[in-house]
This record gives C-alpha cells, sequence and structure tokens, in this order.
C-alpha cells in the first residue's frame, strides 16, 4: 500500500494506492481512493509521524500485513518499529534523521478527547480535567457521491455547540473518510482519532481519550469478561500511539452504562448527551433504534421514572431492537439485565422485561452500580488522582468481591432455551410496529443522496 499525503492550507488528504495482493474488496470493498480532512492547522506545522499514522489509520482494512506500506511523508524509525511491534505493518518510508514527536513535558501538555457526543462520551468528558480538548470527526459526503445513510450529524453538531457554549473547546473536523468503504463507516475503530493526531501539535495534546465504559472495554457486552491488556487497543496500538507523544486514557473504563447515564444525568454536560445517530436534532432522538431502546432502560433506572408497559414494548418490538434481546448472549446483556430487574423492583407490569428476566437469571450485578479500580490503570498517572475522585462521586470503588465478580463474568454456553423460546413467542405475536417509519426514511435517503447528485453535477458544470 502506497499512501499519498498532501497538506494544503486547511486540508490533509490521503490518497490510497494498494499494491500487489492488496485487493480493494479486501474486508469490505474499497469504493474511494481518496479521504480529505479538514484542518485548522497550517502546512508544515503537523509533525511527519502524525501525518502517517492518520493516513495508515484511514487505510488500514486494506492493507495486508505482509505487503510494505510506503508514504509520500516520511516517517521516524521509532514510529515505523512501534507499527511492526503492534499491529505488524511494515512501513518502509522511515528515515533516521526524522526524529519522533516528543511529548510535551508534565504540566505543559493537555488531554484530547475523541468526542463522539453519545452518552459515554458525555460523561467520559465530565471526569477529565478542564484542560481536556475535544475532537469531533464529523462525516461529509464527498461531491457527487450518491450513497446515504441512516446517520443523522446534526445533533452531534448541537453536541458541539452546546460544549462550546459551556467554555469546553472542541475541533469539528468535517471528512469523507467514511464514504472509502463501500458499506459507509469508520475503516478503523480508530480513525476517529485522526482529528485529534492532527492537532495534537497545535494543542501541545499528551494523551488520547477515548469514551469506552466498563462493559466495552471489558467485552462484558459480548458476554465475557476479557482483560483489557490482551485487547487490540493495547496490545496493537497502544504503542503506536505512545510512539507519538500520546499515552492512551479511558477515564469510564471502569464505569458501567448505568454510571455514565448517572453523570450525565446529573451533570450540565447532561445537556450536550445523545446516543441515537438517526435522530432530527439534539433532544429528538429516533426512539426506533436499539440504542434509544436501551437508553429509555438506563434513563429509568437512573431517574426512577418508567414509561408505561405498552410504550416500552412498543419500542422493543421494533426490527433492531428486538434482534437485541434475541441474541444470545444479549448484546450489552449486564446492562439489559440490571435495567430490566430495576424495572420489574419498581413495579413495572411488562411481560416482555419479565421473559427477559427470565432469559438473563437473577440480578447479583450492584457492581455495575460501583468503580472497579483496576481500570484507573488506563488513565496516565498525571491525570489519575483527579479523574478518579470526580468518578468515585457517583460510583464508589467495587469491593474485592465484586472486582472478582467482574472478572468471572461469563454467559456464554448456559442453557437458557425455555426463556429463549419464550422471548420468541412473544415476539412472535407481537410483529414490529416500525416497518413503515422504517420503509418512510430510506425513500427519504435516496432522495436526499440524489438530491446531492443532482446539486454537485450542476455546480462541476458550472456557468453555461
Amino acid at each position: 500500500m502506497h499512501l499519498d499525503i498532501t497538506h494544503e492550507p486547511g486540508r490533509v488528504q490521503v490518497r490510497l494506492v494498494p499494491g500487489a495482493g492488496e485487493p480493494d474488496e479486501r474486508k469490505g470493498a474499497l469504493a474511494r481512493h481518496t479521504a480529505c480532512f479538514e484542518v485548522g492547522v497550517r502546512p508544515g506545522e503537523v509533525h511527519p509521524d502524525l501525518l502517517v499514522l492518520s493516513a495508515v489509520l484511514s487505510a488500514r482494512p486494506w492493507i495486508v500485513r505482509k505487503v510494505p506500506v510506503t508514504t509520500s511523508v516520511t516517517a521516524s524509525p521509532v514510529l515505523a518499529r512501534a507499527l511492526r511491534e503492534g499491529p505488524g505493518l511494515r512501513l518502509t518510508s522511515a528515515d533516521r534523521d526524522v526524529a519522533p514527536r516528543v511529548r510535551p513535558a508534565e504540566g505543559d501538555g493537555a488531554p484530547g478527547l475523541c468526542f463522539s457526543g453519545g452518552t459515554d462520551s458525555v460523561a467520559t468528558l465530565a471526569v477529565m480535567p478542564g484542560s481536556t480538548r475535544s475532537y469531533h470527526l464529523l462525516r461529509r459526503a464527498p461531491r457527487g457521491d450518491p450513497r446515504a445513510t441512516m446517520f443523522v450529524t446534526r445533533a452531534a453538531e448541537e453536541s458541539c455547540e452546546r460544549l462550546r457554549a459551556q467554555g469546553w473547546p472542541v475541533e469539528v473536523v468535517r471528512s469523507d473518510v467514511e464514504y472509502l468503504r463501500a458499506a459507509m463507516g469508520f475503516p478503523h475503530d480508530f480513525t476517529t482519532a485522526v482529528p485529534l493526531l492532527l492537532h495534537a501539535d497545535r494543542d501541545r495534546l499528551d494523551a488520547v481519550a477515548w469514551g469506552a465504559p466498563l462493559e466495552a472495554t471489558y467485552r462484558l457486552q459480548r458476554g465475557y469478561y476479557r482483560d483489557f491488556a490482551d485487547s487490540p487497543f493495547l496490545k496493537e496500538w497502544g504503542g503506536v500511539f505512545a510512539a507519538v507523544g500520546l499515552e492512551v486514557c479511558v477515564p469510564v473504563a471502569g464505569v458501567s452504562e448505568v454510571v455514565t447515564s448517572r453523570i450525565v444525568h446529573t451533570h450540565p454536560l447532561g445537556e450536550a448527551a445523545q446516543s441515537c445517530v438517526r435522530g432530527r436534532r439534539l433532544g429528538r432522538p429516533c426512539g426506533r433504534c436499539a440504542k434509544c431502546a436501551r437508553k429509555t432502560l438506563l434513563a429509568g433506572a437512573v431517574t426512577g421514572a418508567w414509561p408505561s408497559a405498552p410504550a416500552l414494548e412498543r419500542q422493543w418490538r421494533g426490527q433492531e431492537p428486538r434482534g437485541h434481546l434475541l441474541a444470545d448472549p444479549i448484546k450489552v446483556e449486564p446492562v439489559i439485565a440490571r435495567t430490566v430487574h430495576r424495572y420489574l423492583a419498581d413495579g413495572g407490569d411488562s411481560a416482555l422485561m419479565r421473559l427477559v428476566a427470565a432469559k438473563t437469571g437473577p440480578d447479583p450485578m450492584d457492581w455495575l452500580d460501583r468503580s472497579y479500580e483496576p481500570a484507573l490503570a488506563l488513565v496516565p498517572e498525571r491525570y489519575r488522582r483527579e479523574v478518579a475522585e470526580r468518578l468515585h462521586r457517583v460510583a464508589p470503588p467495587m469491593s474485592a468481591e465484586e472486582e472478582a465478580a467482574v472478572r468471572s463474568y461469563d454467559v456464554r454456553g448456559l442453557d437458557r432455551s425455555r426463556a429463549q423460546a419464550g422471548l420468541e413467542a412473544w415476539f412472535a405475536a407481537h410483529p414490529p410496529q416500525d416497518l413503515v417509519p422504517r420503509a418512510v426514511g430510506r425513500v427519504r435517503r435516496v432522495v436526499r443522496a440524489r438530491a446531492r447528485r443532482v446539486f454537485a453535477g450542476r455546480v462541476g458544470r458550472g456557468p453555461q
């Protein structure tokens, strides 16, 4: 793979040129070969290693490990070695005369957050130091591209505006990088870090943070515990980010979505949070996706205010939410189990929620309301005490027994056939009610995409 990187006033562009043995369709077809990022940094003011790493994170799905990676920008041997020892990529465009990026001296740097606008991301910012700067990757369709998507960017833009209104610095970087893939989306989990990387020198960043809670960090949302130290996040990429002077920082890694929801319900920043990526505006989630259904349960668990049983069941009857409950394990099962049992304990009488509770079994998970202290090791030491103090205000530390319960969590292989059959029977008797809205949404997306294509064509022709 050759990556041609150009930094012009106002933008960084990456052009992908696959090499022999790197077919475009690998891990999802490569629909385009160029990605642009709008930046507020002048050419020559971004360290070469930051440019190269940004390009690699944009192209990673189409890079074959045995095929060398070359770049038009020369990197340091330190970054080349980190890419080889971590994800196993062979970057050959390195020169010993290029010095690596050095992390700012302690007290002279600031942490950066890859900000999405979702509940976990906003909760992360709420517990981070006041010097934190946020960076949001905003999807921008390339001119003439006809593809439509269910995702709506307006809520995230408004979330960033709310941050600014409260005095938090946030950089919004518009990019068409999600259009590289035929099935649109981020090429790699860490592509969201590219805006932060491109501004790291200007803003003197010394850490890169994400809003990943306990369930995501330790894989509990997949039904079992996995030590974060064994994840590709640290084993493959932790050393790569360290090579460009950025320590990995995951402030909410030790608390569940129950706690992050509690934070956004009590913190002033909470008005900027919306996890739904299909709602038309901030404060107006779509109400039909699986995230909305789960967040409804979480809001009830935090506030004690529950929707009626018919309203709750109508939301979970949707095509996507029902798929989450019928999966085994249930997606993000610890959170579903905790919130459903709390709903029933508060007097809820939904037949569907009783069936879900039967599938998940008893609720032994008080630890979901507390902080898993080993996760604080994922916060750089210079920020750890401040983050811990803020977390402990809403989530006291777990006991040794509760920490052991986290590490032993595993619902794979349990015989839940009887409960599963009950759920399947209920859903068979209660088909989705959102098919018409979904069809209307598809038509709207196609119309918008065609309108963009027509407009782009007229702009491209110019005056006649």
